[in-house]
Formats: C-alpha cells, sequence, structure tokens
C-alpha cells in the first residue's frame, strides 16, 4: 500500500528530475524518459545511502562517545557501573527506517534509464 508520505517524497524528488530533464539537450523522448527516470532513481539512493549512514555509520560512531563522556561525567554513583558497550549502543539507539525501499526503488529507476538508453 503506498502512503501519503511516499507520494509527497516522490513529488519532491520528481522536482528536481524534472529540471534536469527540461536542461536535456536532446529532446527527443527516449532521452527525456531515460533522463528523468535517472535523476528520480539516483535522488532516491542518496536518500536510502543517508539513512544508512544514519543508522549505521559515522553518527552512531560520534554519538556513542558522547554517551561515554556524560556517563563519566555524569555517572552513576556505584563506582562498579560501567557505560554499555557500543554494540549494545548502536542496537538501543537503532531506528528501524526503510532504507532498503529507498535503495530498491532508486536501482529498479535507474535500471529503468538504462533501458530507456538503450533504444535510443
Amino acid at each position: 500500500m503506498i502512503k501519503k508520505k511516499d507520494l509527497i517524497i516522490f513529488g519532491v524528488v520528481c522536482i528536481p528530475a524534472a529540471i534536469m530533464t527540461i536542461n536535456s539537450y536532446r529532446p527527443t523522448w527516449p532521452h527525456v524518459a531515460s533522463n528523468f527516470t535517472f535523476g528520480i532513481g539516483f535522488i532516491y539512493l542518496i536518500i536510502g545511502l543517508c539513512i544508512v549512514v544514519r543508522n549505521f555509520g559515522l553518527f552512531k560512531t560520534l554519538g556513542y562517545n558522547r554517551y561515554r563522556r556524560n556517563f563519566k561525567k555524569h555517572g552513576n554513583a556505584d563506582p562498579s557501573a560501567r557505560p554499555v558497550s557500543f554494540g549494545e549502543y548502536v542496537v538501543d539507539t537503532q531506528r528501524h527506517d526503510p532504507f532498503a525501499r529507498y535503495l530498491l526503488v532508486g536501482a529498479g529507476f535507474i535500471a529503468l534509464s538504462f533501458l530507456f538508453a538503450y533504444f535510443v
């Protein structure tokens, strides 16, 4: 089922793809279709990769270092208390965003753009 949020994202993604297509130097329909679908696919891939980095990448490492500093500064009164490990921190703070959906949709649109480009 398509949600309202997905339609809004698709509409926002279509705007830069349309601008890229308008600035295309060949006005034939296979070129226009190829440029438009590639623009949509590329932007969806960027969105998916940003979600992946946010969930698993550099930001988790920086957040864990901030957590450890705060734990040492304002830690528990119990001297045997230790901060959680990095693995436990990642699991506890992980968001379940559908990054795979964005990556798959982006790859599908890019494959479709190559199909259109093949018929040029």
